[in-house]
């Protein structure tokens, strides 16, 4: 049971509980788990048949449980004669080391690679004669999966669990008579060449895979059985247990793969670390060992709790498809809030996925997170720097969950000496005279080898450096500014500064491959360009429109990675004379413009829709980078482009292409900061209704984490924002969470924030902070200062 917190009175004298606090109350009596569990009344699908790359099969996720500890996971189906968990490691990858556009098709064949499936854990029952009362269910706030059921006079339980702290993956099966569990466990694999062994005694049973990809990565899982009572025995690669009391089943998965460039990549043998992780593990009783995950987990979850409202008993408690069902057809029909625990549930399912997927020594959550079911996945499930992978962790920092961003940091510092090299290698980068780029930047595609593919996304090296400031910010840790984040800010930066384009007078030596701009178009539309302004060379608006100088797109960013390192140098008072300059060239760059049409510009064209240059109801919306996650552009600060930032954003409509699962999450952040609560409510709205199946995965499709973990962002930035220098509290809240509270909310400057609302006004607040520091606060329409002090919150009532 979890540690309930009272963290302040309503000014009705009433406790106010954490919706996570709630949740310990547990079952029915209390109200936290209608917003931390959800459950299923059968079985997920299980298709023998692997969706292929580019397919956009989402059935192998639509309505399988996950459970994962960063990095190792699994997805249970929850049959009841055959469960299946499909397992997965983190670093189970295919591939290596490459830089080329081109990918060929299939598996290991092609340089780059891709994520793989570790195996199938299948667990064959008795036939189940008259099977009743099925019941499927994730509970988030614990992160405890189960499936449980009866048949006969037995009621059967099975718990799974992924151990942060014993880094195994728990699996419990009990019946509620004695001797009433017989099972027969079976690993299988796709990768025809592992070696698949089973041994029994001593009252234990023991599943071995061994094998090795193309590419040499070693990798080996140990399964071991372990029946209370009863009989065990090895059979054919299998462990057949009989009339048992219960069954405990450890999973143990690793590779010799290590996230660091100097070792190429190359760690401690699979074996070894397997031999370890079980030693440890099979000292451990199962109630201990629930007892440190509940710990572990909870610490991580615990931080932060929501509350948005109270949903009828008769509707959370629905199965999550049939709930799922209600909530729509409600939203279709015009009902503005249906079910605000639901709500509260993709938020606390979204923060569930962040944990499980990216966990501090780990490689960082992929397309998939960290679950996969297929040799070739789409887009390998590798990591896409034009929005994916920064997206997944918009909402670690906001929520509280700091560690949970070191994958990311890592990730970016291992990868940039392979990416130094490509660049280095790159004609297109290179000076007249040949001189190599200094610094880096990367294809669109990545892999964990340091390899590239895809096109060139020339600002990805500048996007990453804008997560890079952004974790001093929500921590002011300064020995990580020091030596990590703005060494590397640095490097980008010169890489930037030998690649600007200085433009001549309105203009005159614009490039584009657009064939319809003509020399007249380009005399109309740049003739306010003044000589000596900066321009990003010939780049594209991902994944939109023609390649040329200038774009929106890569402007913004630069503009934010120089906007960026400056302050960092500023911070730790150094490179005086460098950052000036920085400064000088971030003032020149070409900024926002606005068309004739009262939009923001996505290129400095001013095209017109219709033209056959541009789609206005893109997926995308690469030249809105300065509202959300840049901070150039503000309704405070330059209300003229953010109007027009506003009225490009509203274009872009949300039908066809737009309904996508990142992006609706990309527009609720977005419309939060234009500080429309309205609209911001409809796209996770739309996010439920169009792009979410039963697993409260999203799907793009197909099935991508971006959306379930940037949605919590958009729930944190409409409640929260702290970009412009001030923190603002409830900047864009709907009508439909009119009444609510939070707890734990993080904002820059390392300040936690716990807050209560009434009809759409805060009541009351609290701040606190680890750093002396004056801050501004910005509610109920007005703006007051506060002192913070360690160790002391500062309250309002």
């Amino acid at each position: 049971m979890f540690h309930m917190r009272l963290f302040f009175f309503l000014a009705s004298g009433v406790f106010l509980y954490g919706a996570v606090a709630r949740a310990a109350e547990g079952g029915k009596d209390g109200e936290g788990w209608k917003s931390s569990r959800f459950w299923f009344s059968r079985p997920a699908e299980w298709k023998d048949t692997r969706p292929q790359k580019g397919t956009g099969d989402t059935s192998w996720a639509k309505d399988a449980t996950p459970i994962g500890n960063g990095r190792i996971g699994a997805l249970i189906y929850g049959g009841v004669g055959k469960d299946h968990l499909e397992l997965t490691e983190i670093s189970m990858w295919s591939g290596g080391f490459c830089s080329s556009e081109a990918k060929d098709k299939g598996p290991d064949s092609l340089k780059f690679g891709s994520y793989q499936p570790f195996g199938t854990l299948e667990i064959t029952y008795p036939a189940a004669d008259g099977m009743k009362d099925y019941r499927r269910e994730l509970d988030v706030g614990r992160a405890l999966a189960s499936v449980s059921y009866s048949t006969g006079d037995v009621r059967y339980r099975r718990e799974y669990f992924a151990s942060i702290p014993h880094q195994v993956i728990s699996m419990t099966v009990e019946g509620d008579k004695p001797r009433s569990v017989d099972a027969v466990f079976r690993l299988t694999t796709l990768h025809p060449q592992d070696r698949i062994t089973s041994t029994a005694g001593g009252g234990r049973g023991m599943i071995l895979i061994q094998g090795k990809l193309k590419n040499g990565l070693a990798y080996e899982g140990r399964i071991a059985i372990l029946p209370k009572g009863g009989t065990v025995k090895a059979s054919d690669g299998s462990v057949v247990v009989e009339k048992a009391d219960s069954c405990r089943v450890l999973v143990s998965l690793a590779t010799d793969y290590v996230l660091d460039a100097a070792r190429n990549w190359k760690g401690e043998s699979p074996r070894k670390r397997n031999d370890a992780v079980l030693a440890r593990a099979l000292k451990v009783p199962s109630g201990k060992m629930k007892r440190d995950h509940l710990l572990a987990y909870g610490k991580f979850y615990n931080r932060v709790s929501l509350d948005l409202g109270e949903t009828e008993d008769a509707t959370a408690g629905l199965s999550i498809d049939e709930r799922l069902k209600k909530y729509k057809k409600a939203v279709n029909e015009g009902t503005e809030c249906p079910d605000p625990d639901l709500e509260e549930l993709i938020f606390n399912f979204g923060r569930y996925v962040i944990i499980s997927s990216s966990q501090p020594g780990n490689l960082p959550a992929n397309l998939q997170g960290l679950w996969n079911y297929s040799l070739i996945p789409p887009w390998d499930s590798d990591y896409h720097n034009n929005i994916n992978i920064q997206m997944c962790y918009w909402g670690v920092e906001p929520a509280n969950l700091p560690e949970c961003y070191e994958p990311l940091v890592r990730y970016i510092r291992e990868m940039a000496p392979a990416a130094r090299r490509i660049t280095r290698e790159t004609a297109e980068f290179k000076a007249a005279s040949g001189t190599p780029a200094p610094g880096w930047t990367s294809r669109t595609a990545q892999n964990i080898f340091g390899g590239q593919g895809f096109k060139w996304n020339k600002p990805a090296s500048a996007w990453y450096a804008l997560h890079l400031w952004e974790h001093y910010l929500f921590t002011l840790d300064r020995d990580y500014l020091k030596t990590t984040a703005y060494p590397m800010m640095k490097e980008i930066c010169q890489f930037w500064e030998s690649q600007l384009k200085v433009m001549n007078e309105g203009g005159s030596n614009f490039r584009t491959e657009d064939k319809k701009v003509t020399p007249e178009v380009v005399s109309r539309d740049l003739k306010d360009i003044r000589a000596g302004m900066l321009a990003a060379p010939m780049g594209w608006s991902p994944e939109h429109g023609p390649k040329e100088d200038g774009c929106a797109h890569d402007q913004q960013i630069v503009w934010e990675l120089f906007h960026d390192t400056v302050q960092a140098a500023e911070v730790l008072d150094v490179d005086r004379a460098w950052r000036k300059e920085l400064a000088a060239k971030r003032d020149l760059l070409v900024g926002p413009r606005v068309g004739e049409e009262g939009m923001l510009l996505e290129w400095m064209i001013d095209r017109k829709p219709g033209s056959g240059s541009w789609d206005p109801h893109h997926r995308h919306t690469s030249h809105l980078f300065a509202v959300y996650p840049g901070s150039q552009i503000s309704p405070a600060k330059t209300p003229e482009w953010a109007e027009a930032a506003r009225k490009s954003l509203l274009a872009r409509g949300t039908t066809g292409d737009s309904r996508r699962s990142w992006t609706w999450a990309w527009r609720t952040n977005l419309w939060a900061r234009f500080l429309n609560g309205r609209k911001a409510y409809e796209m996770i709205q739309g996010m439920i209704r169009y792009s979410m199946m039963d697993s409260l995965f999203t799907t793009h499709p197909p099935m991508q984490v971006d959306g379930t973990m940037g949605i919590v962002a958009g729930f944190a930035e409409m409640l929260l924002q702290s970009h412009t220098g001030r923190l603002h509290l409830l900047p864009a809240l709907p009508g439909a969470w009119k009444d609510g509270s939070v707890r734990g909310l993080k904002a820059r400057g390392n300040i936690s924030v716990d807050m209560a609302w009434k009809d759409g006004r805060v009541t009351q607040f609290s701040l606190s902070s680890p750093a002396a520091q004056s801050v501004k606060v910005f509610f109920n329409g007005e703006e007051k200062t506060y002192a913070l002090t360690p160790g002391v919150a500062v309250k309002e009532k």
